[in-house]
């Protein structure tokens, strides 16, 4: 039997015809780029909540199509989304490729692939200079805030992993045409594309299945360099363009840390220094005059929003700052939950005034903000419970490359962070709540989007694009899954101190 559904969305509706007992979220899936559901529909999160009218709200991911209806979807979220670095950055010159030659005046595009973000970078090949920036959020967001979802989702759902692939592409082409449109060129002229991401990011990009990242032994299908052509990927672009994906360590170091580490000025950084890029996973890297050491941990996907009763991530009404005399909102909208600059802002909040024990141990839930009609924003046990595992995640990282290394916190010059989330929350408290290392907070470097400047200097200079290779040669890279002492250094770092 068929049924008809009416999404609406800001008065705008799409209707469809679906089978009775098709699952409401996917209907929404397939239909909205930005529809999001952090668990990947199991859910646990509660964060693809609709409103049927003569219903109410209710989990598209538990509801089913059992008659016609008209859905009722939330507003377009606008994220904050970091695309520059600014501190540190290594100088490259052009150089030209074979591929140069395709257009008298030949552009390129670089990418960078994050697991909740993506930012497009329109790079004038003579030049060399970036003459415009364009960023979106993850369409791949909608199938789960972690890649393990999105992998899950790829291998259980018939044409998943072509879905998965689909909705990278669509967005790279939408920002083609933007670019385009601003600077009055066309697909010929676009004869370069360099792209950096995560693992599973790259893989998805080819339409490979990542299945092998997600289960032991963790072995990626590749990590070396890739070039293949734009048309074979579907891209708006000159056919015989060359799309260049940089190389990446491990299943979980991927090759947007990879070039991210390369973009360095390394002169300025001293012969020590800690690189890390938290985010669902926290991927660190100890440099060191004579080796660089690398692992990844999974923080889970608490600092992005997920499995936080008000949790959401960096977009228009999220609270990203939190101290005693009130908050700051992204957007400056009505609160309507909190991100993970925000989370560590009120859990060190919490400590210092000692709300919250060293246990993880809540007095009771922390009320932010009352929004009438009996609905508040809180922080819960729960909630805690969800932050201790992610910042544990993270610091024991950290503290298992240095014992490995036979070094300590103190022996580091800088500690470099990267990424959006290392370069908003505030290291002071981070610190504070043990999900950094304790030493002076001039040694700390919020250096920005590493990871768009690596595939920015790849689309630029084959010679970058070498070196980053020649780091990943002299990487050793630690799996921590198969670390012995990786697990009681977890449960030591779960406490606040």
């Amino acid at each position: 039997m068929k049924h008809i559904v009416r999404l609406n969305k800001q008065g705008q509706t799409i209707e469809l015809t679906v089978d009775e007992g098709t699952m409401l979220l996917n209907c929404i899936q397939e239909n909205e780029s930005d529809f999001v559901a952090p668990c990947g529909g199991n859910g646990t999160c509660g964060k693809c909540q609709v409103e049927i009218p003569d219903v109410g709200k209710v989990l598209s991911c538990l509801h089913f199509v059992d008659k016609d209806m008209e859905v009722v979807l939330p507003d377009k979220l606008e994220m904050e989304i970091l695309s520059s670095q600014y501190e540190f950055t290594k100088t490259i010159w052009p150089e030209p490729s074979p591929a140069f030659n395709l257009a008298p005046m030949p552009f390129g595009l670089a990418v960078d692939i994050g697991t909740t973000s993506m930012v497009f970078y329109l790079v004038n090949l003579v030049t060399g200079a970036t003459v415009s920036v364009t960023t979106a959020i993850n369409p791949q967001s909608k199938f789960g805030a972690d890649v393990i979802s999105r992998i899950s989702y790829g291998e259980t759902n018939p044409n998943g992993i072509e879905s998965l692939q689909r909705a990278l592409i669509k967005p790279i082409n939408n920002a083609l045409g933007s670019h385009f449109a601003e600077q009055g060129i066309s697909a010929q002229d676009l004869v370069k594309v360099s792209v950096v991401g995560n693992t599973t990011m790259l893989h998805t990009l080819l339409g490979i299945s990542a299945l092998s990242i997600a289960h032991a032994p963790f072995t990626p299908v590749f990590t070396n360099t890739k070039r293949i052509k734009g048309s074979d990927l579907g891209l708006n672009i000159h056919p015989d363009a060359e799309v260049v994906l940089s190389p990446s360590l491990s299943a979980y170091v991927g090759a947007d840390i990879l070039s991210g580490l390369n973009s360095l000025d390394t002169s300025k950084l001293g012969e020590t220094y800690l690189f890390v890029d938290i985010g669902t996973n926290g991927e660190m890297a100890l440099v060191m005059p004579n080796k660089t050491l690398s692992c990844a941990t999974a923080a889970g996907p608490a600092f992005e929003g997920a499995n936080i009763s008000c949790g959401m991530s960096a977009t228009t009404g999220a609270i990203a700052k939190f101290a005693a005399g009130g908050y700051q909102v992204v957007g400056g909208a009505v609160p309507t939950g909190v991100c993970g600059s925000g989370l560590i802002d009120i859990t060190a909040f919490l400590l210092k005034n000692k709300l919250l024990h060293e246990d993880g141990n809540l007095d009771q839930d922390y009320i932010i903000q009352q929004n009438g009609n009996d609905t508040e924003l809180s922080i819960t046990q729960q909630d805690i419970r969800e932050i201790q595992l992610a910042k544990s995640a993270i610091m024991s990282g950290v503290k298992r490359l240095l014992a490995i290394a036979k070094i300590t916190e103190a022996d580091l010059d800088h500690v470099i962070l990267a990424g959006g989330f290392g370069n908003y929350i505030s290291i002071e408290n981070a610190i504070s709540i043990g999900l950094l290392p304790n030493i002076a907070i001039n040694k700390y470097v919020q250096v920005g989007n590493t990871a768009g400047t690596g595939a920015v200097l790849a689309l630029k200079s084959e010679k970058y694009l070498t070196e980053t290779e020649e780091l990943k040669d002299k990487m050793e890279y630690i799996e921590l899954s198969t670390d012995e002492e990786f697990t009681m250094e977890f449960a030591m770092n779960m406490f606040f101190y």
